[in-house]
């Protein structure tokens, strides 16, 4: 099916019909722009970072014999002071933050009343990405998302940190990197880390709000709130520096493998038809043949010879079979001790606990 939500209206509720290019189908990525420079005491120069700029997305449409009327409500919905979400027919698990860029005049033909045209909406996403709207599949979709991210079954997911998480895993679908927002409530006698293990990215906070009020920063901004609704007040006192960021992760099924030995508490894995990369550290192994809920999942610690990977987890191991290898975020909560050193909590109690990130997409 070929159309488009805009602001919440369908373009067939005034008759306006998509015509995309199957060419051009999927999709006018953005443009990116590199900083660089050259240098005259060494070869090459530097890189110092890229960004993806403004993006255009280009909605070839026509329209058949409609009223006045509805050519006005047509000018109304894409008038030049409009923004609001889009949403294609063929991608509908995916939304842009637009705004229309172009007068729509087209070509139009009058027939006693009756107007019939062609024309192109261009669309201008300050915000270039597109954003998942879920962040797994509960079995009954069927758009193909995975065809284009990482999303996965929603029995595959990490499981939630609870307050009483020091170590946990959070999966993160899409094709970009995102900032984690942090939300939690309780004690601690010294400054507290939130570490992802996989880029290093940390979230610093100096102390907790007393009487266990709610304090969030927001993953998108780096804004620090205490409280909650209303009564939300600065809560920048309590964030040192930093920000989490979640890797784009990626679930590899149908890996054969056969498990070698054990090595104290360690497990040796040879897989047979995926080359091993220095990646997969910190990834999670889900064996088929056992329940994901239930059953054995192991943590890769080490990667070795390209086809061998060591892990560590409790339960057995199949000898051989299929497994799957899923890439995760590490999230660890340290503590600074008086030595300045970041160590296992000691002093810390939370009554509160939840992580939350936007999925983006380019």
């Amino acid at each position: 099916m070929d159309g488009f939500t805009y602001n919440g209206i369908h373009c067939e509720t005034y008759s306006v019909y998509y015509t995309p290019d199957p060419g051009q189908r999927w999709f006018e990525s953005p443009e990116f722009e590199i900083y660089s420079t050259d240098v005259s005491w060494r070869h090459g120069g530097y890189y110092f970072g890229n960004k993806a700029k403004i993006r255009t997305i280009t909605v070839p449409c026509y329209f058949e014999e409609i009223t006045e009327a509805t050519r006005e409500k047509i000018r109304r919905w894409l008038g030049r002071d409009t923004y609001g979400e889009l949403i294609f027919d063929d991608r509908p698990f995916v939304k842009y933050f637009v705004r229309p860029a172009n007068n729509i005049p087209g070509q139009i033909y009058n027939d006693c009343g009756k107007y019939s045209g062609v024309f192109t909406i261009v669309f201008q996403a300050e915000d270039p990405f597109g954003y998942l709207m879920r962040k797994s599949n509960s079995g009954s979709e069927d758009d193909h998302a995975e065809d284009y991210c990482g999303i996965i079954d929603a029995s595959l997911m990490p499981a939630e940190p609870t307050p009483t998480s020091r170590n946990f895993m959070v999966y993160n679908p899409g094709t970009e990197k995102v900032g984690m927002t942090i939300r939690l409530s309780g004690s601690t006698d010294n400054p507290i880390r939130f570490l992802n293990t996989i880029n290093r990215t940390s979230c610093d906070f100096s102390s907790l709000p007393s009487n266990d009020l709610l304090l969030r920063i927001d993953g998108d901004t780096g804004y620090c709130m205490v409280g909650i609704g209303t009564l939300a007040d600065n809560g920048s006192a309590y964030h040192d520096r930093g920000i989490v960021r979640l890797e784009p992760c990626t679930t590899e099924t149908g890996v054969s493998f056969t498990y070698v030995n054990a090595s104290g508490t360690a497990h040796i894995i040879r897989l047979n038809n995926l080359p091993v990369r220095s990646e997969m550290i910190g990834a999670r192994v889900m064996f088929d043949s056992v329940s994901t809920l239930t059953g054995t999942i192991q943590t890769v610690n080490t990667v070795q010879n390209r086809i061998t990977i060591i892990t560590s987890g409790s339960g057995s191991i199949p000898a051989s079979g299929t497994c799957k290898i899923q890439k995760v975020n590490n999230i660890q909560i340290l503590e600074q001790n008086n030595n300045g050193n970041w160590v296992t909590p000691t002093t810390l109690s939370l009554s509160a606990l939840e992580v939350d990130y936007r999925p983006r997409l380019l």
